[in-house]
């Protein structure tokens, strides 16, 4: 993901820029802030205080809603934009209950209420600084995972380039290779594969389709080799940066095996695996009216599957309440036709 585009200095974690219309108000703040060790700038006018932001981005700015010009709310909105690590606290009046609101919704982390003393600045400040400097870790975590993605997902193109695809052979040849490392991720492709399989010949697909079927239940979980294992072995939820990365990995498969003749029919299976019947599904947000049946048949498969085998972070369901947990999602998550055909065939 591209990081937002805005200044090129790293805020330090003790620098604040205080921004204010009233001289007087301005300068006190300054000096309790500079008392308890922090480095302060200051701006008389949202403009003022934005090229400051773009100069050097602050750990915290401290804004007051009510100035001459562009007011606070517009300086926080595009302090968000070029600046998304720097926390901003807004400075408010008594009477400015409907500006704090709209500028919560806008990403502010604080507000104080005028006048207000030199503690409660400085703890609100502290708040800010723990802020800002969450942010900051949560963005060199995210580059991490984002170039540990890169590297497998080279990996991955690399031995696709160096197998030639042309039949069922060839294909478990490629699984074989890709998951060595990881034979639990090979024996679930199969696994996913017959169920989608049975389901497929119980609901009569014709030839064509259940080959394409066959090749994208092996190849679902193509793109989450190219996940991190912090990630993907995370014993804990994961944060949202951490689950918008996993969003990732059906787009992933599909354009790595988009472009192979053999693959090409399962390619958009593998895509659309994880789109949901409510359209609240990844990559696309897909409905279903727009997913393919195929697809749908992988998705009841692979959750089934995935529910009865023992995961790092849980452990395995009899099959009995695996099936009731798929047709209590039937209709939001799950095809009510697949997971009705699919309870026929497999008895718990």
């Amino acid at each position: 993901m591209a990081q937002p585009t805005g200044p090129a200095h790293v805020a330090r974690e003790s620098s604040v820029l205080v921004v204010d219309d009233e001289n007087g108000v301005r300068e006190l703040i300054g000096r309790w802030l500079a008392s308890g060790g922090y480095d302060v700038r200051t701006a008389a006018t949202a403009d003022e205080a934005l090229q400051r932001v773009h100069d050097s981005a602050p750990a915290v700015a401290v804004c007051d809603i009510r100035m001459p010009g562009q007011d606070g709310l517009w300086l926080a909105e595009q302090i968000r934009h070029d600046a998304p690590e720097t926390a901003i606290i807004m400075a408010t009046g008594v009477q400015d209950a409907a500006p704090v609101a709209a500028s919560l919704r806008q990403g502010v982390v604080d507000y104080l209420t005028k006048p207000f003393g030199r503690e409660q600045l400085r703890d609100s400040v502290s708040r800010g600084v723990e802020w800002h400097q969450a942010a900051r870790d949560a963005r060199h975590w995210r580059q991490t995972l984002d170039n540990e993605v890169i590297a497998r997902r080279e990996r991955l193109r690399d031995a696709l380039s160096l197998t030639i695809i042309d039949s069922d052979a060839a294909l478990d040849r490629l699984l074989s290779a890709i998951t060595l490392a990881e034979p639990d991720a090979y024996a679930h492709a199969y696994r996913v594969a017959a169920l989608a399989a049975s389901v497929g010949c119980a609901m009569k697909r014709p030839a064509a389709e259940m080959a394409a079927i066959d090749c994208a239940a092996l190849l679902h979980d193509l793109g989450k080799l190219a996940m991190p294992d912090a990630v993907l072995r995370k014993p804990a939820p994961l944060t949202p940066v951490e689950q918008d990365l996993i969003r990732q990995h059906p787009q992933i498969a599909y354009d790595l095996i988009a472009d192979v003749p053999y693959l090409g029919a399962a390619a958009r299976l593998v895509r659309d695996v994880h789109e949901r019947m409510d359209g609240l599904g990844f990559p696309n947000g897909a409905r279903a009216a727009l997913v393919p049946l195929g697809a749908r048949i992988i998705a009841v498969a692979d959750a089934f599957d995935a529910m009865t085998r023992r995961r790092v972070f849980r452990d395995a369901i009899p099959p009995r309440d695996a099936l009731r947990e798929l047709e209590r999602c039937a209709g939001t998550q799950f095809d009510p036709a697949v997971v009705a055909t699919f309870r026929r065939i497999v008895q718990p």
